[in-house]
């Protein structure tokens, strides 16, 4: 095994590493002119920012001498591709991540190197063994195989190995993001939320059964209260395969969005911020211990527990398929207002109210948490 290997990472000849008394990471590469070791410190103590930084220099100032794929670093296409694509994506911060992985593990290999089956499989192995389920391998399979095209749709090289996907079994053993909860348990939870930012959240999350991303970047300038519309996904963003649908708006939280008239557009409804909050996973874990509730409650669960409950009170599947944004077809130019139809999602979101109208009987906190959420 090449000595690099033990590097803590390295992508083409540059690698990472730190001066004896400094904790600050330096770009390291072996200078064949003076035969010697050099460094340039990159200004970070954090190992993640130091991939990054490392990556975007290569990037800038690295091009390929070759198309034939024995004599391309799989470094290089990753590279690449996040910078004339990768990071142009809506899921941009998912993608780093996932070709992050792939830099770590495969370090200086070549293109041609990926066609080893067995080399396939270890990566696989080395992906669960992060805690990985099987869905979650396989987005990260999906994102290498998709930098490896896009260099080969470029020219960049004329062969394209073939990418072990996981097995059928191993995809349908991943659990569900998070188990439904019950009213009551909800409940707890909005007894335990201290943090204004969460219990807005929350709220969104059971009025939309929208997915955490979305409801985190959800600004003022997509609800529309006039038509009670609430479109998830803004005008400047493209759709990706977790579809991001237009709802309607609960009559239950009107008044709440109704408060936030005459802010900026872009003003985001989770933190009153023009810039979304990066996550909430830690006010999230902070009120479940509080609630006393189970590790498999996370925020994913809010939308779980609003689909259970759309199917208990016999909401159309078609409805909550539309609700919850899990299948689209394409639009017909007068399928585009359908929103603005008054039945669009009616069932569903009669639904949505009755579950806010049942909660308040659970708990004595519901109006007035949705008060002290009014501006």
């Amino acid at each position: 095994m090449p000595q690099y290997t033990k590097r803590h990472f390295q992508i083409g000849d540059y690698w990472l590493s730190q001066r004896g008394n400094s904790p600050a990471w330096c770009r390291t590469w072996f200078d064949n002119n003076t035969r010697q070791t050099r460094r340039s410190s990159l200004g970070t103590t954090d190992i993640e920012e130091a991939k990054q930084k490392l990556t975007d220099w290569f990037v800038l100032n690295n091009t390929p001498s070759s198309n034939k794929a024995e004599d391309h670093s799989l470094a290089e296409i990753i590279a690449r591709y996040w910078e004339h694509h990768g990071q142009h994506l809506p899921s941009a911060e998912r993608t780093r991540i996932s070709l992050q992985y792939w830099l770590t593990f495969y370090m200086d290999r070549t293109v041609a190197d990926i066609s080893d089956a067995d080399l396939q499989g270890r990566f696989h192995v080395w992906l669960k063994d992060k805690g990985m389920k099987g869905t979650s391998v396989s987005r990260v399979l999906g994102v290498g195989r998709a930098a490896i095209n896009y260099a080969w749709k470029r020219g960049e090289i004329k062969n394209v190995p073939f990418i072990l996907g996981i097995s059928k079994e191993d995809k349908e053993a991943s659990p569900p993001k998070g188990r439904p909860m019950e009213i009551e348990e909800i409940s707890e939870l909005f007894g335990a939320t201290q943090n204004p930012k969460l219990k807005m959240f929350i709220v969104l999350m059971l009025a939309t059964a929208g997915r955490p991303d979305a409801i985190r970047e959800l600004t003022v300038g997509q609800c529309d209260v006039q038509n009670r519309l609430i479109h998830l996904n803004p005008k400047d963003r493209q759709q990706t395969t977790k579809y991001r649908p237009t709802v309607r708006m609960p009559e239950n939280i009107v008044p709440l969005i109704e408060s936030y008239h005459g802010m900026p557009s872009e003003t985001c409804l989770v933190g009153g911020a023009p810039t979304p909050l990066k996550s909430v996973r830690t006010t999230w874990r902070t009120a479940r211990k509080n609630a006393n509730l189970d590790d498999h409650v996370n925020p994913y669960s809010l939308r779980h527990t609003m689909a259970r409950w759309l199917r208990k009170q016999g909401v159309p599947p078609w409805e909550i398929s539309s609700q919850l944004g899990h299948k689209r077809q394409e639009l017909s130019i007068t399928e585009v207002y359908a929103p603005y139809d008054p039945t669009y999602l009616s069932e569903a979101t009669k639904a949505i109210d009755y579950f806010f109208a049942e909660l308040r009987v659970k708990s004595v906190l519901v109006d007035a948490m949705l008060k002290e959420l009014i501006y």
